[in-house]
């Protein structure tokens, strides 16, 4: 009896060492799964994004930006930002329309080639065209930024535009209700 109890016993070690060998290579594996669809290399923290809310609900203005920590980025490296939005209405909720663009070149970036560079960084963003902010409330909307793994080195600074209207392009939108900008430097390798 003693003999099949610690055959038992054995067989046990050896199930729960082989468990959790398989554990640990199915949590690699999903790790590895995880950075592949979420690529970003530099996201805003959610402590930057509560400050963010916080400060444009403690001050009068009613779009801002929070950044991730590095803003020079090596070619191909991708990341967020967050643009926070205050709705000054306190009985109405509503739908603000929002842009993204390239206002500005600078470091070896050619500025004569501002519209060849307004062409190339609009593939590079993602954004949502809306953001629905309650009543005497804000809230954040991600801009995930994609640049090309050939992009050009320099500095590229983007404006960020809010309108109470249906549509925004530029600061000249009907209906403008703020804005804000972010500096984002390409680094050469």
């Amino acid at each position: 009896m003693r003999k099949g109890a610690f055959q038992l016993s054995l067989s046990f070690i050896i199930v729960v060492v082989f468990a959790v060998i398989v554990l640990s290579l199915a949590i690699a594996w999903i790790t590895d799964i995880f950075d592949i669809l979420n690529p970003l290399t530099h996201s805003v923290t959610d402590v930057a994004r509560q400050e963010l809310l916080d400060r444009i609900a403690k001050t009068d203005a009613r779009v801002g930006i929070a950044a991730p920590d590095v803003t020079q980025w090596k070619r191909g490296e991708t990341g967020s930002y967050a643009v926070g939005v205050r709705n000054t209405r306190s009985d109405l909720d509503k739908t603000y329309s929002m842009n993204v663009y390239l206002e500005e070149i600078g470091g070896d970036l050619n500025p004569a080639q501002i519209s060849y560079y307004k062409a190339q960084t609009t593939a590079w963003l993602t954004f949502s065209k809306k953001i629905f902010v309650a009543k005497s409330s804000s809230d954040t909307s991600d801009i995930v930024i994609k640049p090309k793994a050939d992009a050009d080195a320099g500095i590229y600074m983007f404006r960020i535009v809010v309108c109470d209207a249906a549509s925004c392009t530029d600061l000249n939108s009907p209906g403008l209700y703020g804005s804000a900008q972010f500096t984002l430097e390409i680094e050469s390798q």
